[in-house]
């Protein structure tokens, strides 16, 4: 009877690894799959305030929302005032000091830019992402909400832009090239969406809407700011390769402005870890591409950044860092590592404790410089080389009074001073000449 229960049993231990295979196989799929591109609708909705931006400003976004940290810093530093007022070839050289990468500093010049993707910075995370994750549907989703704006007849040339459709590579698909108006000013279009493309096609996924920057005019559907002067050396070294589905650069250009890093060769941009400063990647396939400059990767900087509104808006992962100095108020912990040098682990000593002065490393001595010491007091006097001093003429010299034997300080000396001058009196002055006492004092002659 037992083996009656036994072997159906044993036959459903052997056949559910086969059933739960394939299972697990489909969700380890679905998961790669996610982690590797976002959905269209996604995209749309990231990309929707941007994607009508010229070409060469639209490129330089894309590759610095991938340094969220670095253009948070750029955000800031472009608002003091000693910065703001910085143009042309002051901006450049001011800028070498900065070691960020060449695409932040190049959005320098338009500080309302910066200033949306600092304040959005959790939109800006998200395009970073995206563009690492898969730069080739993130451009091919930029030409199609551009032809969504040309369909609904609102993407035309002005004043402020230039639009033109052209071929690229070797298909015969033409793309929608935005360039600015005027060679020395670009103007920075803000939209509503909804207006611009027309009826928005996901309503499940809203598309982002920046508002409309300080001054300027709203013509057809856009919002024109204050045109920014072009700074020649921040601009043109980085173009979006339509056809190629990706972003090109100019290598010359890149490596003028890159002056604290390694010089590239290469006219395909990269993505360059170390301008991440340590912020995590939130796909997987990114964060293993990228994992030495991860936090999870052994980052040794710890990204604890706080907006303007206090709030901590790029959280660190995980425990302290090995290395990293406690957190103020922190107390090592009991048995920890030991100190550099090989001193006591931390707990092993209690505070106020102090090695004794037997186990205290003794100073070194000063090497003598050769000099004799000075002889002591009690040391016999070399005898004098001069003629000898006569002999004195009358008896022998009174001894002083011992009021005077020794120097005094203060009060004390004036009193004792004081007290031998009156006890000098009574003897007749007590001094060779003086009255009574002395030799020829005033006592009667014999």
């Amino acid at each position: 009877m037992f083996a009656r229960f036994l072997i159906p049993t044993l036959a459903l231990i052997v056949a559910a690894p086969l059933v739960l295979a394939p299972v697990a196989s489909l969700a380890q799929d679905a998961a790669s799959k996610q982690d590797t591109t976002l959905k269209k609708e996604e995209l749309d909705q990231l990309l929707a305030p941007i994607a009508l931006y010229p070409d060469d400003l639209l490129s330089n976004v894309l590759m610095a929302s991938t340094y969220p940290l670095e253009v948070v810093q750029a955000a800031r530093w472009v608002k003091e005032p000693a910065n703001a007022k910085l143009k042309g070839d002051a901006l450049e050289k001011a800028l070498e000091k900065q070691d960020w990468a060449p695409s932040v500093k190049s959005l320098t010049p338009f500080p309302e830019v910066l200033e949306m993707m600092s304040e959005q910075l959790e939109w800006t995370q998200k395009l970073g992402d995206a563009v690492l994750a898969n730069e080739a549907d993130v451009m091919d989703q930029i030409q199609y909400l551009r032809d969504k704006a040309d369909e609904a007849g609102n993407l035309k040339s002005n004043k402020q832009q230039t639009v033109t459709k052209k071929s690229s590579g070797s298909g015969s698909r033409k793309y929608i090239y935005i360039e600015p108006a005027s060679p020395e000013v670009v103007y920075v279009p803000v939209y509503e969406p909804t207006v611009v493309y027309g009826s928005w096609w996901y309503p499940a996924y809203p598309p982002y809407y920046w508002p409309p920057w300080r001054g300027g005019a709203f013509v057809r559907g856009f919002f024109w700011g204050v045109g920014a002067v072009i700074v020649p050396p921040l601009w043109g070294w980085g173009s979006c390769n339509w056809g190629g589905r990706n972003i090109n650069i100019n290598v010359n250009k890149y490596n003028r402005i890159n002056v604290n890093r390694p010089k590239i060769t290469s006219n395909k941009w990269k993505h360059d870890g170390y301008h991440r400063r340590g912020v995590k990647y939130n796909n997987n396939n990114v964060r293993q591409k990228y994992a030495k400059n991860d936090i999870r990767g052994g980052q040794k900087n710890r990204i604890d950044y706080r907006g303007h509104s206090g709030k901590q808006v790029l959280k660190p992962s995980g425990d302290r860092l090995p290395g990293a100095r406690p957190k103020p108020g922190e107390r090592p912990k009991a048995g920890g590592d030991k100190r550099p040098g090989g001193g006591p682990k931390a707990g092993d000593r209690k505070p106020g404790d102090r090695p004794s002065a037997s186990k205290r490393p003794k100073p070194d001595k000063r090497p003598s410089t050769g000099a004799k010491k000075r002889p002591s007091k009690t040391a016999k006097k070399r005898p004098s080389t001069g003629p000898k001093k006569r002999p004195s003429s009358g008896s022998k010299k009174r001894k002083s009074n011992q009021a005077f034997s020794k120097p005094r300080k203060g009060s004390s000396a004036r009193k004792h001073a004081s007290r031998g001058r009156s006890s000098m009196k009574g003897r007749g002055g007590g001094g060779r000449r003086g009255g009574g006492g002395g030799r020829r004092g005033g006592g009667r002659r014999r």
